[in-house]
């Protein structure tokens, strides 16, 4: 087993450093050997800050790199999906931020290409590496396998936020523009033009919320009803033995966060209640109501530790190159996420 991961770096920008490269340089089993940034000013800073020893004007220079063991690479996500592809046709492990691609075509790609290779691709669902996330995961299951609050019912899935940034810093800026070049189309080529932008707003932000249902419930619903109107909507959806909804919205505030998912049951709920993404070291909270015949209704909160999902999503990352293990957000089942909210964008036109 090896005690130190020799990692390469694809990207400096700001998610880049103020969600991803901060948490990896921190862990004691990696080493960031070289970056990659188009920008070279940018890239020499932060090579500089961060104690990485080689720079490169490019992901292919850095690819060339023999040192390398596994790359993480956080672009622009119209570019995700093209620069992931030149990574794991070098047979690469890899990290990305999500979403992997704009279409289930550049996705399955990957996918394929990943398998073929035999490379750990990991995409950034940061949100079940939170271990409150984790903590209801694990009571859900527990609640349905004792049939302790009988059968579910119904859930509701929510988002409805505005940016999520909280006010974090320390990044480094420079006057270099920020790449914007087409590499592969941005949309599945059945939508219409005038729709890409907003179609890749709702998959970049919502996907999470897609996934989580994943997660949570083992597998995705069907998808029943799908109403829009302006910059929210819902859209129905529905399991062997329970329907549902997610509901939406684009709110225009940096501070009002409403994200989460309700599950009730005969006799009780389950509360998930999500904290921006870039809020430090304040993981999900979760509330259990049970109401049981004759007693009072007991509510418990079983409250983790302070953690913040972005770290945890990088030592799960780490860990998985290392130990072979298979990963939460592994490609492959990301796959499906793509597809889900394809067939949702399907019903929208």
């Amino acid at each position: 087993m090896k005690n130190k991961l020799k990692l390469g770096w694809v990207g400096a920008g700001f998610v880049g450093q103020v969600a991803h490269l901060i948490n990896y340089a921190k862990l004691k089993n990696v080493d960031i050997i070289a970056l990659a940034e188009l920008r070279p000013k940018l890239g020499e800073l932060v090579c500089s800050k961060y104690g990485i020893p080689k720079y490169y004007p490019n992901h292919k220079a850095l690819l060339e790199d023999s040192d390398i063991e596994a790359v993480v690479a956080i672009v622009r996500r119209k570019h995700t999906a093209p620069v992931a592809f030149d990574i794991l046709d070098k047979g690469f492990d890899l990290f990305t931020e999500k979403p992997m691609a704009p279409t289930s075509e550049q996705a399955q790609r990957l996918v394929e290409l990943s398998l073929k290779n035999n490379c750990n691709y990991i995409t950034g669902y940061m949100r079940c590496h939170d271990i409150g996330v984790q903590i209801a995961k694990e009571k859900l299951d527990g609640i349905i396998n004792d049939g302790s609050l009988g059968n579910i019912l119904y859930f509701r899935s929510y988002c409805f936020a505005g940016k999520d940034y909280c006010n974090i810093d320390g990044n480094i800026q420079t006057d270099e523009p920020p790449p914007n070049h087409d590499i592969w189309p941005i949309s599945p080529e059945w939508l219409p033009n005038n729709l890409e932008l907003e179609y890749e707003k709702f998959l970049n932000v919502f996907i999470h919320d897609i996934n989580l249902m994943r997660y949570l419930f083992n597998k995705l619903p069907k998808i029943t009803n799908v109403h829009t109107q302006g910059s929210s909507g819902t859209i129905n959806l529905e399991y062997e033995n329970f329907p549902g909804v997610f509901e939406f919205g684009y709110l225009d505030t940096n501070r009002f966060y409403s994200e989460g998912i309700d599950i009730y049951f005969e006799h009780g709920q389950l509360q998930l209640i999500l904290p921006p993404a870039f809020l430090i070291n304040n993981p999900a909270t979760v509330l259990i109501h049970k109401d049981k015949l004759g007693e009072p209704i007991e509510t418990l909160c079983p409250k983790p530790d302070w953690s913040w999902a972005f770290r945890k999503q990088a030592e799960s990352f780490v860990d998985s190159v290392i130990s072979g293990r298979k990963n939460i957000a592994n490609a492959k089942d990301a796959l499906q996420d793509i597809n889900f909210i394809e067939n949702i964008w399907e019903k929208i036109i």
